[in-house]
C-alpha cells in the first residue's frame, strides 16, 4: 500500500497539469472600461450639419473638450479585458459655430446591417 502512494501522487500531478494551461489557477482580473461608450449605431446617425445639442443628445457629453479648441469634441473609449486584446475607439467631431462640419472615426467598428432577407420580409409585410 505504501508503494502505491508515490504512484497515486504522480498520476494526480499528470492529470492536473492540463489545468495549468487554462486560467483555472490564475489571478482573477476584471474588465476595465474607461471613457464614453461609443456605439456604432449612434455614430452612423451623426451627420454633417447637426447642432451641438443634437450631438450631445445622441452621443452624450464628450470626454474631452479642449479649452484651446472649443469647436472639437473627442469621445474616447478603452476596454482592457481581463484576458485578450485591448480595444480603443476614438471619435472626433469638429464644429464651425454650432454645426458639425466633420466627423473622424478611428477604430470604430461598423454597425451591423440587418440581413437582406429580413429587410425584404419587412418590405413584403408593408
Amino acid at each position: 500500500m505504501v508503494k502505491l502512494i508515490p504512484l497515486i501522487l504522480l498520476l494526480s500531478v499528470v492529470v492536473s497539469l492540463p489545468a495549468c494551461e487554462s486560467r483555472l489557477f490564475t489571478i482573477h482580473k476584471i474588465d476595465v472600461q474607461q471613457g464614453n461608450a461609443i456605439e456604432a449605431e449612434k455614430v452612423d446617425q451623426l451627420k454633417v450639419g447637426m447642432d451641438k445639442n443634437q450631438v450631445k443628445f445622441l452621443m452624450g457629453s464628450p470626454l474631452i473638450t479642449d479649452v484651446f479648441h472649443p469647436d472639437r469634441w473627442d469621445y474616447i473609449y478603452f476596454l482592457i479585458p481581463d484576458y485578450g486584446t485591448t480595444e480603443r475607439y476614438h471619435l472626433s467631431i469638429f464644429f464651425e459655430g454650432d454645426k458639425v462640419v466633420e466627423v473622424r472615426k478611428n477604430n470604430i467598428p461598423a454597425a451591423e446591417q440587418p440581413s437582406s432577407s429580413s429587410a425584404s420580409d419587412a418590405q413584403e409585410q408593408s
